[in-house]
């Protein structure tokens, strides 16, 4: 039985279209957008929901905005961390 099947993180979606808006979802080496947005996710609250419209009902805008900034800031965070972590390997 998949009790967890329709739970979904927030964030995911999120952190995927701040991915994409960057442009970091193709041309890149394969595995490098995964890396960023699982160190991004990982320093992210967790924000579950069943279904998606739950989400736009319950959440004022102030929320998104501040949602919204913190993506921008953990996926500059984890390209920082995951561009450096490339550079120390080809040394």
């Amino acid at each position: 039985m998949m009790l967890l099947q329709n739970v979904q993180n927030y964030y995911e979606k999120l952190v995927l279209e701040e991915l994409t808006e960057r442009g970091l979802i193709s041309g890149y080496e394969q595995g490098y957008a995964e890396d960023i947005a699982c160190v991004a996710l990982n320093n992210l609250p967790p924000q579950y929901f069943r279904f998606e419209v739950d989400m736009g009902f319950y959440l004022e805008d102030e929320d998104h905005i501040m949602m919204s900034k913190q993506v921008k800031e953990a996926v500059d965070n984890a390209i920082a961390f995951i561009n450096d972590k490339i550079d120390k390997e080809k040394t």
